[in-house]
């Protein structure tokens, strides 16, 4: 059975992610993220204020897939859901630096990320696996 170290392997090619949540309609919206491993999930920043933060409030069911070429991994889990209404200043600062770096971000001047992050009330999300699953390249036989 899969697990987050092979979401980790996939990160190591590329970290992007498509990140679906479910509307109130009951259909699925999709969007691309960067994503890495964090506090035994899969972290990534959205915007505020987005349809996916507000779908996340409502049922936080969601999956995260990764893929490089014709092989990807699954991750179905509940989402936590960090925003600067139900978070800390100090908190929220922290969680969307740390989860931008390890989504492969870099910054030369943190009081502006800083600022800017809050100006746009981002949110932080941690994807919490309940299932995990995989294809992989096929394994060649003698």
């Amino acid at each position: 059975m899969p697990t987050l170290d092979d979401v980790a392997e996939m990160l190591k090619q590329q970290p992007y992610a498509v990140v679906s949540t479910i509307r109130p309609s009951g259909t699925v919206q999709s969007t691309l993220v960067n994503v890495g491993l964090y506090d035994g999930g899969i972290g990534f920043t959205t915007s505020g204020r987005t349809i996916k933060e507000y779908n996340l409030k409502r049922n936080p069911a969601c999956t995260v897939t990764i893929h490089n070429g014709p092989y990807w991994i699954t991750a179905e889990g509940k989402a936590r859901l960090y925003t600067w209404d139900q978070t800390g200043p100090e908190t929220m600062r922290r969680l969307l630096r740390e989860l931008y770096v390890i989504a492969g971000g870099t910054h030369d001047d943190w009081e502006t990320y800083d600022r800017v992050v809050r100006e746009e009330q981002r949110a932080a999300v941690v994807v919490v696996p309940e299932r995990i699953y995989v294809r992989r390249p096929r394994q060649e036989r003698n």
